[in-house]
């Protein structure tokens, strides 16, 4: 009996002892890890504010949890989006955007297990000539429980491995992506335009756009009518191995009544799309459309619709065709 006593005694020592060290540990903890990354803040900064691009870079992913399910709610890139999963090895949680600040800061709140656990997380990006420094953090407050003081001591062997893979991933695809021309999603608002319908080979282009676009303007000044932004063409039809494509030739215009002859008047609703500002000679596009094709696929979304070519700069005007600049356009679902 005495004995009994005396092991009870010892184990409300042991707990007495674990009570007392848990209680100077720390209340809160920090994980942190950074790298160098040779791309631009700007670049960074999209690949880290938008939840849908995460898998891209993220060790999280169905490659390490083959039974997770993702869900993301609200608009991407923006304060209050959420991404949550759910999976037997990655558990039950929830990230969502707290703050925003483009360039420099992706700041969000954690959640595991319905929100059991809370911590907050932020990616800080720090312009570094041709690089940028990017840090990657995770802080919480563990309260007054003695296991969560604990736990507490192994939160940076948890999570910063993964935040070290992540970061390395990282640094991939914002280096590649870094070569491509400035890449964002956009509204085009509903437009009125002057139109012609035409089609072109690899040779005839020049000659067809530069005649469509004489009888639009000059369609424009007979009529006074008001530009109301860039010309921009609409390819219907493409063929790869021909290089033929049927489009309409088109000009904003802020008011018509109707056309006339070859000249039509065309109405175009609001269009959520994909753009690319490409500068440099019109012969040289391929490259900026094989990177929106990239986006467009790693974005998860759907091509709606035939590109469009915006022509921002007057090519009569500018003699140097290296600052010419081209929105092209992809309307997306």
């Amino acid at each position: 009996m005495k004995t009994i006593i005396k092991i009870f005694y010892w184990m409300l020592g042991i707990i007495g002892v674990l009570l007392l060290i848990a209680f100077l540990l720390p209340k809160t903890y920090k994980v942190e890890r950074s790298t160098f990354v040779k791309s631009s803040p700007e670049v960074i900064y999209g690949l880290t504010s938008n939840f849908g691009l995460w898998h891209l870079w993220a060790p999280w992913t169905k490659e390490s949890d083959s039974t997770v399910v993702f869900e993301m709610t609200g608009d991407a890139g923006q304060v209050g989006t959420s991404w949550k999963w759910n999976g037997k090895v990655l558990g039950n949680g929830e990230m969502v955007l707290s703050e925003l600040v483009p360039g420099s800061l992706v700041a969000y709140d954690l959640m595991f297990d319905h929100g059991k656990y809370r911590s907050k997380g932020k990616i800080v990006i720090e312009s570094q000539g041709d690089s940028a420094k990017v840090s990657w953090l995770d802080e919480g407050d563990l309260g007054y429980n003695p296991v969560g003081r604990f736990m507490g001591l192994f939160m940076d062997r948890m999570m910063g491995p993964d935040f070290e893979k992540g970061l390395a991933k990282l640094k991939v695809v914002a280096g590649i992506r870094n070569q491509w021309p400035k890449i964002d999603e956009t509204v085009i608002p509903a437009q009125t335009v002057i139109m012609v319908l035409d089609s072109a080979g690899p040779k005839q282009y020049e000659a067809v756009m530069g005649k469509a676009y004489g009888d639009l303007y000059g369609f424009l000044k007979a009529n006074k009518l008001v530009q109301k932004g860039a010309p921009f063409a609409t390819y219907l039809k493409w063929d790869s191995v021909t290089m033929f494509s049927v489009m309409n030739i088109c000009v904003p215009v802020e008011k018509v009544e109707k056309g006339k002859g070859r000249i039509r008047v065309m109405s175009i609703p609001g269009q959520k799309v994909v753009r690319a500002i490409y500068f440099g000679s019109y012969s040289k596009t391929e490259p900026a459309y094989r990177a929106l094709a990239s986006f467009i696929k790693d974005a998860g979304k759907v091509e709606a619709g035939g590109p469009s070519e915006i022509y921002i700069t007057n090519p009569m005007g500018e003699k140097d065709t290296t600052k010419w600049e081209t929105h092209i356009v992809f309307p997306v679902k």
